[in-house]
């Protein structure tokens, strides 16, 4: 697999799994996390498959990013961790109805120049 690839493949995978994450945090609810409630709320979270799922793209992503980080200087390979979030500000315009704003679109655009001039 192309060395570039393995970076992207990493950042899709932690992109969507807290796209996932966030959908099993909606059908969750509340989480008091309390010293009293900790064992029920772990227990209240590993009941929604879409937390387990997200976990799993994490645990992906993670086993990715190693292998990456034996290929890559990490000065390199860090910063396109930050197009993750492009992923995710625009999974969540489209699934969560969440605003797409001119302030979003001005980061995204620095995110972009500032991977741009880091890998140059």
């Amino acid at each position: 697999m192309n060395k570039l690839v393995l970076i992207i493949v990493s950042v899709l995978l932690g992109s969507i799994g807290q796209v996932i994450l966030k959908i099993g945090a909606n059908k969750l609810g509340t989480l008091a996390l309390h010293p009293q409630t900790l064992i029920t709320d772990l227990i209240r979270m590993v009941r929604v498959p879409e937390i387990i799922i997200g976990l799993l793209f994490f645990g992906s992503s993670f086993v990715l990013w190693v292998k990456v980080l034996t290929k890559f200087d990490l000065s390199y390979a860090y910063p396109m961790v930050s197009l993750g979030y492009i992923n995710v500000v625009v999974l969540s315009y489209f699934l969560f109805k969440e605003p797409f704003t001119t302030a979003k679109i001005a980061g995204i655009a620095f995110i972009i120049v500032g991977v741009i001039i880091l890998n140059r």
